[in-house]
Order: C-alpha cells, then sequence, then structure tokens
C-alpha cells in the first residue's frame, strides 16, 4: 500500500511541475496575442476614425460591439466608463491600466500614451499618434515573440526537469 501510495505521490509531484511550466510557457504565448489585439484596436480605431471623424468615445462604443475585438478586455470597461459620464482620456487610462490582462509595463504605457492626443489633436496628430503607438507595439510583439520561441519549451522543459529532480531526491 505504502509502495501505491509513493508511487501516486510522486506522479503528482511530476504532474504539478510540469503543469507549471506550461503554464508559464502559456503566459509567454499569451502575451503575443494580446498584443496582437491591442494593435488590431488601434487599426479599429485609426479606421473609425479617419472614415467617420467620430469621437473616441463613440470610436471605443463601436469597437466594444465588434466580436472580433473581443480579446481586448479594456475596451468594454472603457465604454462603460464613458458612459457613466467619466471623460475619455481618464476612462481609457484607468480601463487599460485595470484590465492589461498579460500586457507588461512598457505595452500597458504605450496604450494609455494615447489618452492624452485622442479627441485632443486634429485628426492627423490623432491618427499620427496612433500610428506611432501601433509601430511601437509591433516592437514589442516581435520581442514577445522572440522570448516565447526561446524560452516556452525551456519553461516546459524545465518543469519536467524539476519533478524528475523533486522524484529522484524523494527516492
Amino acid at each position: 500500500m505504502t509502495v501505491v501510495l509513493k508511487v501516486v505521490g510522486m506522479a503528482l509531484i511530476m504532474l504539478c511541475t510540469t503543469s507549471i511550466g506550461i503554464t508559464l510557457a502559456r503566459t509567454l504565448t499569451g502575451r503575443v496575442d494580446e498584443i496582437e489585439d491591442a494593435i488590431a484596436v488601434l487599426s479599429g480605431m485609426e479606421s473609425e476614425l479617419s472614415y467617420s471623424m467620430a469621437s473616441p468615445d463613440e470610436i471605443i462604443g463601436r469597437l466594444e460591439e465588434r466580436e472580433s475585438m473581443s480579446g481586448a478586455a479594456y475596451l468594454p470597461c472603457c465604454a462603460s466608463l464613458c458612459r457613466q459620464g467619466i471623460p475619455f482620456p481618464e476612462a481609457w487610462k484607468r480601463a487599460v491600466k485595470e484590465n492589461h490582462g498579460l500586457l507588461l509595463s512598457p505595452d500597458v504605457t504605450i496604450l494609455t500614451g494615447l489618452s492624452d492626443t485622442l479627441g485632443q489633436c486634429d485628426l492627423n496628430g490623432q491618427l499620427a499618434s496612433i500610428s506611432h503607438a501601433k509601430t511601437l507595439l509591433q516592437i514589442q510583439a516581435d520581442n514577445a515573440r522572440v522570448r516565447s520561441a526561446s524560452h516556452a519549451r525551456l519553461y516546459r522543459t524545465m518543469g519536467l526537469l524539476t519533478g524528475a529532480f523533486l522524484v529522484v531526491i524523494f527516492l
């Protein structure tokens, strides 16, 4: 009976450490996905702004309704804050900071920086600001992709090897 319990315990240790490694690897790939979602949001804002010249809170409301933008958790929050009467710059900053998901601080800074120009400048200034933010986010996405490619496999392997090490120690 004790042998069975030891084997089950060792299997659980292996399972736990391997799942930790897999979770860390998914975090890396999830960040890439969230940056790409942010770029899609900015592309949507850019096209809405250039064709309709609507205010930023109207644009956010339209983008929130699109199913393709469901990956950006800060859109519904920003739209809700705008509907409550909070000015767009403050609503955008608050929504991005509170609902950034797997985005890191530099990514959040790029997105929140848009609040200074959207709705505050002329059309060309707003479009230039969005274009600049998209470029910066694309650089972040490329760096995150490289990091994910190099570290994701490492995290999975280290999780498995850590479990194997612990099992050997407990023998």
